[in-house]
């Protein structure tokens, strides 16, 4: 047996449940867009009003943000990063990886000073033979291929 879904309505008529529904619904959706509708004019209308309220606090803010606030942050920050960095328990702890690391570094620096010392003792030797003049017998020698 099939059930039929329908309500009586006050003047004797049938509707279907469904379309009942789905006129429920639309009213609901009326109503809530007219809602909506409402409150975006009336939003509208209060910005209209406070704009240049709104507008003239906003940028005092920030004025003040930048001109007070942000440097005690800044101060704050920069305290606090000093404070641990001398910190007595992390010096004496990284104390003998820095000296260690500098020795290695001092190390290195030295043999690059070693090494350009080299290299500027070559450069100056070929420097000065290219430079010197040669006796016409070296020149024949060099002539020849010697």
């Amino acid at each position: 047996k099939q059930q039929h879904n329908s309500v009586d309505c006050r003047r004797g008529a049938t509707i279907n449940i469904t379309t009942r529904s789905s006129i429920y619904l639309m009213k609901t959706a009326q109503l809530f867009l007219s809602e909506v509708k409402s409150i975006v004019i009336s939003t509208l209308k209060y910005l209209h009003r406070n704009a240049w309220t709104m507008i003239f606090i906003l940028g005092g803010a920030y004025v003040c943000f930048d001109n007070f606030v942000h440097p005690l942050i800044h101060k704050y920050q920069t305290h606090q990063s000093y404070k641990q960095a001398t910190d007595p328990n992390r010096i004496a702890v990284l104390s003998p990886d820095m000296r260690r690391v500098r020795a290695r570094q001092q190390e290195e620096a030295h043999q690059r000073a070693l090494q350009a010392q080299e290299e500027r003792k070559e450069k100056g030797k070929v420097e000065r033979e290219r430079k010197r003049v040669k006796s016409p017998e070296e020149e024949r020698w060099d002539n020849l291929g010697g």
